[in-house]
């Protein structure tokens, strides 16, 4: 069974990387401002929920931002949970800042060069310069940990597993862990150690959980559209569980050494999923182990599938 999977898998994810023209076609929607382009129209919010109470102190459960009748699968985000970039309204690069973004090479997004790139000068340039895979710097697709803000922006599930000192995150994609401390403690000024997830405090502000966090590893990207951040990137998270059903999340990233001002994200929704609506076919509820692990032949099926369809010939 297990082998049967990963073939699958391999299969699915050479269809993906034979041209970079179906990764600007799967992000066209993505690239737009408004996050239009949710798939078959779900909401965030689901009416049949609406008068379930809920305690707005409380995040425990299975979230997502996906489109998909299952909450996972296919790169869209529901109708109005916003896009898959930070934001459209990008502040101006330092000039360490435009050297960083121009040594990220995304593919996803419309194609650098395009007719298509070049007819929307509304969208920053970022969403507007997809490259092959084979071509590109994505860290991930080496199997580096993505970094909080991308994987909150990523629209598959995140379970938000909630005990009175702190929130452990649980991300599908990439099938990571990250923990936002609740216990009083201060975030070090400068980490003698930057981490792939940072270090993470919250308290609540009223009904608002304010999450503060530093001591990035500037090799992860704010985004799928390849914006940089250095290791004194600051962010401020603010989750506010609006309905029983939905949390909405802005984040603020504060980085002089890469962008001239504050630069504070699209306002992002997660939709929450039934208990066990997540299951593998044999019925297991839960989370995906959905991990990019180099044991499963990456380096193989790069070499032999993703570079030669970039053009790249070993």
């Amino acid at each position: 069974m297990k082998k049967r999977f990963s073939t699958l898998t391999a299969v699915l994810a050479g269809v993906l990387v034979l041209s970079s023209v179906i990764f600007a076609q799967e992000g066209r929607g993505a690239a737009q401002a408004g996050g239009r382009g949710g798939r078959r129209g779900i909401m965030a919010g689901d009416p049949a929920n609406a008068n379930k109470p809920y305690d707005k102190h409380d995040l425990s459960g299975v979230w997502t931002r996906n489109g998909s009748p299952g909450g996972y699968g296919g790169g869209s985000t529901c109708a109005n949970c916003g896009d898959r970039g930070f934001n459209n309204d990008v502040p101006p690069f330092t000039p360490l800042g435009q050297k960083m973004f121009d040594a990220n090479k995304p593919s996803y997004g419309r194609n650098l060069g395009s007719p298509e790139a070049n007819a929307h000068p509304e969208e920053a340039i970022g969403r507007r310069r997809a490259v092959p895979p084979a071509n590109g710097t994505d860290p991930y697709q080496y199997c580096n940990p993505e970094g909080v803000t991308r994987a909150l922006i990523y629209p598959d599930p995140v379970e938000f597993l909630q005990v009175p000192d702190r929130i452990v995150q649980q991300f599908e994609w990439g099938y990571g862990v990250r923990t936002i401390w609740l216990d009083g403690r201060k975030l070090i000024d400068d980490p003698d150690q930057p981490r792939w997830w940072g270090y993470s405090t919250g308290h609540w502000e009223g009904d608002t959980l304010v999450v503060n966090s530093n001591g990035f590893d500037e090799r992860t990207w704010v985004d799928h559209f390849g914006y940089p951040h250095s290791s004194d990137m600051k962010l401020e998270e603010r989750y506010r569980r609006t309905a029983y059903d939905v949390i909405e999340l802005v984040i603020t990233i504060t980085d002089p050494k890469v962008y001239t001002k504050p630069w504070t994200s699209q306002t992002k929704r997660f939709r929450l999923l039934p208990k066990d609506s997540v299951k593998t076919i044999d019925g297991w509820g839960g989370l995906f182990e959905d991990l990019c692990a180099p044991a499963e032949d990456v380096e193989q099926f790069n070499r032999r599938v993703r570079d030669p369809a970039g053009g790249v010939v070993h």
